[in-house]
């Protein structure tokens, strides 16, 4: 789900985020994904920030990279090669540690000192690990002009500031999209979605689409925030969290309509049960051919093209339009460093390279995400040329920032699973799950003034 998507900093810098976001547009849960199956595009941009002298005085040294996509790997080796090639003392390993155990390794990591030298952050638990002073301040490197922020679309470096202080380096951003299995709504004789399609719409293929005595449904309504009831809350006229992020928007009516529609597709059996898809996630379903459609994110093409079942078969669509307008979660990943590295120079160094325009060209070329450089997100789009990448750029207009802009985040986000699973699996009603969510969310807030 991977997640699968902003200023996370503070609410006034989300909005210019997704001001910026539309203005890259015009120019250019779960997992991260994007297929890494092409080759890496020849070296880049002498006048990138990447393009400087070796780093550390000649000491030959190996600092660590770890991500948690594999299909990002093969990209994401081609840039610590094409690093190594302008460092030669410095070599990079490139470690994945999947998603599902990426945050519980890091978790115990950062306070025993043990961190990689560089990794993956996510909007989502920046705070956690800012707060926790386990990440290296590059304030001073941004201050000197060492980077430029302003090189990266909609301002996406404010995602990893907190007081005052840089922490990362912007390395992609994604939106969530409706992928849809053409060979499916090919045999019931159903056109594909466009740009026309409503909530209603979404649901009434659904219902056409199932065959639950085949094990078959048209669409998978799982418990899922990023990519899924967020952007449908979204398009309703719901909130996840009011402009200021002061209160929770769980408990508005448009909110607790839009839960209790997606709700209700489970219980038309135009989706598994909430059972069903904890046992097996709609991306593995989907990737097997036995559902129609999902949401997922951007960063997930390259893990469902990695099917052989439905390569080829599939496609995307922007998400329906709901009452009020066509919801979307925009996120963004970044590269950080560790506080407690025994490499900081070349760690720095291996960072800045990661953000410069070059790594943005092999990132996009061999089409594992969309590159956070502005003017590189063009090449993602045409790295799969048979596919309609291009609805992730065209969402951006519309997209509202990953909600995680409060020192409250980390604790609501952790219970509202909890709560909301209860409402899924039809312990509680979805209204009153919604409900205790704000109230809880309320207290969250509250509690870290």
């Amino acid at each position: 789900m991977n997640a699968t998507k902003k200023s996370k900093a503070a609410s006034a810098a989300g909005v210019l985020l997704v001001a910026s976001l539309a203005l890259a547009a015009c120019g250019g849960n779960s997992n991260n994904g994007g297929n890494a199956a092409s080759s890496a595009p020849a070296s880049g941009d002498a006048s990138s920030p990447a393009a400087s002298k070796p780093a550390g005085g000649g000491k030959n040294v190996t600092i660590s990279y770890t991500i948690w996509d594999k299909n990002q790997q093969p990209a994401m080796e081609a840039i610590a090669k094409a690093f190594t090639e302008k460092n030669p003392n410095i070599k990079v390993k490139v470690d994945v540690i999947p998603w599902g155990d990426y945050w519980t390794k890091m978790s115990a990591a950062a306070p025993a000192g043990t961190l990689p030298d560089v990794f993956w952050m996510h909007g989502g638990q920046f705070i956690k690990y800012a707060t926790g002073q386990f990440l290296e301040p590059i304030t001073d490197k941004v201050q000197a002009g060492e980077i430029n922020l302003d090189d990266y679309a909609s301002n996406l470096g404010s995602i990893y500031t907190l007081d005052g202080q840089n922490y990362g380096v912007p390395k992609d951003f994604d939106t969530i999209g409706l992928a849809y299995n053409k060979e499916l709504f090919d045999q019931a004789s159903v056109p594909y979605p466009d740009d026309t399609w409503t909530y209603e719409k979404l649901a009434e293929v659904a219902k056409k689409l199932s065959q639950p005595d085949k094990g078959i449904y048209g669409f998978g309504a799982k418990l899922d925030t990023q990519a899924g009831y967020w952007n449908d809350m979204l398009a309703n006229g719901g909130h996840i969290l009011n402009d200021d992020m002061t209160k929770s928007g769980y408990d508005e009516p448009a909110s607790i309509e839009a839960l209790q529609a997606r709700y209700q597709m489970i219980l038309d059996k135009a989706s598994p049960t909430h059972q069903q898809m904890t046992d097996t996630d709609t991306v593995d379903m989907f990737k097997s051919g036995k559902l129609a459609m999902i949401f997922d994110g951007s960063w997930d093409n390259g893990n469902l093209a990695s099917s052989d079942i439905i390569k080829g078969k599939y496609d995307w669509a922007k998400l329906p339009m709901g009452k009020v307008k066509r919801g979307n979660i925009i996120n963004g990943l970044g590269n950080v460093m560790s506080a407690k590295g025994k490499h900081k120079e070349e760690s720095w160094q291996f960072l800045k390279f990661l953000g410069s325009k070059e790594a943005a060209d092999i990132t996009a070329q061999m089409g594992a995400a969309i590159p956070a450089f502005n003017g590189t997100q063009d090449a993602w789009v045409k790295s799969k040329p048979d596919m309609n990448l291009q609805v992730f750029i065209d969402q951006t207009a519309d997209a509202v920032p990953y909600p995680s802009g409060s020192k409250s985040y980390p604790v609501w986000f952790a219970k509202e699973s909890e709560i909301m699973s209860q409402a899924w699996g039809g312990a509680i009603s979805v209204e009153e799950g919604a409900k205790k969510v704000a109230a809880m969310m309320n207290q969250a807030i509250a509690d870290a003034k």
